[in-house]
């Protein structure tokens, strides 16, 4: 999960959901305005009530929300328009700045849109439901055309039941169900694959049903209300009313984005059809490992992420995972860190792991791909706070600095780096230990601070006279993290107070990937004594 944060950002932000709010409560009320006022509606008002006005109203936000809630799935069209967004930041363009915003919401506006449309959805039932009813007891005995019910009296559920829109009504409202089920957080973290396939193989089906639904013409409107003017006292004189079925307009609304889905999802089909080689795999410790893949990644970027499948395990997933590196001219290759705690990853790993090692495994690469992360290298000051795994995307930038040289982009880098157990060091150890060789025989030292916490340290390390197994480690190999290394949780609000003192006038990009809990401390300190821009990824 992605999300964004800041005081200076925070108008805009919290701006565009009351924006969607607003432009969904427009649309809403003046499609139940139109069906409520407008005289080729009369009749047809006259017989279903306010559910007609209020199942319309609810039908055209769903409209919208089906159409918009594919755009931010594009993410290869997302990551071209970043790079170009990131190449206009320079020329003090405003629009680069709200695009990038805009970009790094991108699944806050697909659970956004997902949200209005089970909202709209579950009101758009209730709605026709109480039409099922009001057709059948309102029966118009006089304009016999204009009725939806065969006869009066007529069974509501046979309304329900036996018409193309109950049916496709009916349909779509279980498939969202499975989908609003399968992706509630508790139990995607537990049955990832079953979010998977349900996400991927139910939503066609359900924008199919979506466009089928309105086509059957069981609502009439007048055409000649000109000539026959409804509502007023019985006139012989008057043509009869003249009704006809009322077309569906859904598939205007859809198309447009589903060309652009379609062309994003032909767009990374092409691109991942060549495999790859793992061709270094390094086990560190028993629960992290790193792919190091001897192949030129085009357009790769500190900060971005790609998915990974391999077909050996799965011919159907695509796990995400950080770039700890990226390809440039001196290094071709790129590597990923995972933590083996799924099922996918823990096969990967008795894959690769095997001595000697197997040269069968093939994986193939879906990206990379934009994140908020992504603006670490455009940002003149930068404080990356990691728990855990969630180094990995702060690792790339490190090697980004490594590579290409000291002048560099952060100009002023903070890293703050928690883990449970020393132990978990090990893996980023190396990379840290190179950073901060750099940053002492650079010409401005002070460009980098790094703070490493274990918030769970050995008992044997709480004592001032003994070094734990790991610390003697560090000691040896990597002395200049054991000089950093501090125990117990950072104190947020001292930090965040020093920082802000630091640079009152400056903006200062915070980025923070870690658990959840970790990332809500951060908020809150972004919130309550700074007006630093936040962006942080949270996991499980």
């Amino acid at each position: 999960m992605v999300n964004m944060f800041s005081s200076s950002w925070l108008r805009p932000v919290h701006s565009f959901h009351a924006l969607w709010f607003l432009m969904n409560g427009i649309i809403f009320w003046n499609t139940y305005r139109q069906y409520k006022g407008q005289p080729q509606y009369y009749y047809l008002h006259q017989m279903l009530g306010s559910g007609l006005c209020i199942s319309r109203g609810t039908g055209a936000v769903l409209n919208v929300s089906c159409g918009l809630i594919l755009l931010p799935t594009c993410k290869q069209v997302a990551t071209t328009l970043r790079r170009y967004c990131c190449r206009l930041r320079d020329d003090g363009c405003g629009l680069s700045r709200f695009m990038r915003m805009f970009l790094s919401q991108a699944e806050r506006f697909h659970i956004t849109c997902a949200f209005t449309v089970i909202v709209a959805s579950v009101i758009h039932t209730g709605a026709h439901l109480v039409n099922a009813v009001n057709c059948s007891l309102y029966y118009n005995h006089r304009w016999i055309e204009v009725n939806i019910a065969e006869s009066p009296g007529q069974d509501p559920f046979q309304l329900v039941f036996n018409t193309l829109p109950g049916i496709t009504g009916v349909l779509m409202m279980l498939i969202l169900t499975l989908i609003l089920v399968t992706s509630a957080s508790w139990f995607r973290t537990r049955h990832f694959n079953t979010f998977y396939y349900s996400h991927h193989f139910l939503f066609g089906p359900f924008l199919v049903l979506l466009i089928f639904h309105p086509t059957s013409g069981m609502l009439k409107e007048q055409t000649n209300w000109r000539d026959h003017w409804p509502g007023n006292a019985d006139n012989d004189d008057r043509p009869a009313p003249v009704f006809t079925p009322m077309k569906g307009y859904t598939w205007l609304y859809v198309t447009i984005p589903l060309v652009f889905y379609l062309f994003d999802w032909s767009w990374r089909k092409v691109s991942r059809h060549q495999p790859v080689n793992v061709s270094r795999v390094v086990v560190h410790g028993p629960d992290v490992i790193e792919l190091v893949v001897d192949r030129w990644m085009s357009h790769s970027q500190p900060g971005q992420y790609v998915f990974l499948q391999c077909p050996i395990i799965s011919g159907f997933q695509w796990h995400p995972f950080s770039l700890s590196s990226c390809c440039d001219l001196t290094h071709p290759g790129w590597t990923v860190h995972m933590k083996t705690r799924g099922d996918w990853c823990k096969q990967l790993k008795n894959l690769l792991g095997t001595k000697p090692p197997r040269n069968d495994v093939e994986l193939y690469v879906d990206g990379p791909f934009a994140s908020p992360f992504s603006d670490v290298i455009n940002s003149r000051t930068v404080i990356c706070i990691a728990g855990g795994i969630g180094f990995t995307p702060f690792l790339c930038v490190i090697h980004n600095l490594i590579r290409n040289g000291w002048n560099a982009r952060p100009d002023r880098l903070h890293i703050v780096f928690c883990v449970q157990k020393a132990e978990s060091l090990l893996w980023a150890s190396p990379a840290i230990d190179q950073l901060i060789e750099d940053a002492w025989a650079s010409p401005r030292p002070d460009k980098l601070e790094i703070r490493l916490h274990v918030t769970r340290p050995d008992p044997a390390a709480r004592r001032d006279d003994a070094f734990s197994p790991v610390e003697i480690l560090l000691s040896q190999r990597y002395p200049n993290l054991l000089r950093r290394l501090e125990y117990g949780r950072p104190k947020w609000k001292e930090l965040f107070t020093s920082w802000q003192e630091t640079y009152s006038s400056e903006r200062v990009d915070v980025f923070s990937c870690g658990p959840r809990e970790l990332n809500r401390q951060i908020e809150q300190m972004c919130r309550s004594i700074s007006n630093f821009t936040l962006s942080y990824e949270s996991f499980s």
